[in-house]
């Protein structure tokens, strides 16, 4: 027979259930905390491993990739790029971020290519094929051109070069671009009275106020024939069809 205030037992069993409950609520809760904690403190970064970059210091990448509070975190930075939301640099062509270690991340970053610098005081203003300024330096970088005889404007970092003739410093552009596929030893790209003239060991090679792909492939197999001679090398007239090509002996200069 069931006690009076109790039928069947029934709130003893219904305590135990909330008990159950209560129980199970608190393990779930510690077990959340546990990963929570788990996930903060092993997955912290504590080095950033960054290759591929010559003229990007490391700290402007590491700076970049870890741009707000949240980028304390490995999975949080990694997640970001492989969704396309992280941030990049405008000297930077491309960058991969992945994870090593839960605590490292690695970079490996595609530097824009430097194809010519100006000169400012004792330090280089470097820019890419697009006239962006993409590094400023003191240090010299061997290989790439000095280019003179155009009022470059703004000349700061990540600023794009605005020339007085933006047409000619475009083919300026160009014949950088050009010269680097054929790894000649280039000195300097002068532009002078509407012409463009490039310094090539011992000559100076006359290309007019045009660049064409067709005169840049020309210089290295002429200079080759002229065996260490000096002088001025004119490919104005050289074109498909109109191969006009004179060598005049003699000290390399611009023409007045």
């Amino acid at each position: 027979m069931a006690r009076e205030g109790y039928p069947y037992g029934g709130q003893p069993r219904r305590r135990k259930k909330k008990g159950h409950k209560l129980y199970a609520f608190f393990v779930l809760l510690l077990g959340l905390l546990i990963i929570v904690l788990t996930v903060f403190l092993l997955f912290h970064i504590q080095r950033i491993e960054i290759r591929g970059n010559t003229y990007c210091p490391d700290e402007q990448i590491a700076e970049t990739i870890q741009s707000d509070k949240y980028s304390v975190n490995s999975i949080y930075v990694c997640a970001r790029y492989v969704l396309g939301y992280g941030k990049n640099l405008p000297c930077i062509e491309s960058m991969r971020v992945r994870m090593g270690p839960p605590w490292v991340v690695k970079v490996e970053v595609k530097e824009k290519q430097i194809v010519g610098y100006l000169p400012e005081g004792d330090s280089y203003a470097y820019f890419d094929k697009e006239g962006l300024i993409v590094s400023k330096d003191k240090k010299h970088i061997k290989g790439i051109p000095r280019v003179e005889g155009i009022d470059a404007g703004d000349t700061g970092l990540y600023s794009q070069i605005e020339s007085g003739n933006s047409r000619l410093f475009g083919e300026i552009l160009e014949a950088s671009q050009e010269l680097r596929k054929y790894q000649m030893p280039i000195e300097k790209i002068v532009c002078k009275n509407n012409r463009i003239y490039i310094y090539v060991e011992k000559i100076c090679v006359s290309v007019g106020n045009n660049v064409t792909s067709e005169k840049i492939a020309q210089i290295a197999p002429i200079i080759e024939e002229l065996e260490g001679k000096e002088g001025t090398l004119h490919l104005e007239n050289y074109a498909e069809g109109r191969e006009t090509i004179t060598f005049d002996i003699g000290e390399k200069t611009e023409e007045n």
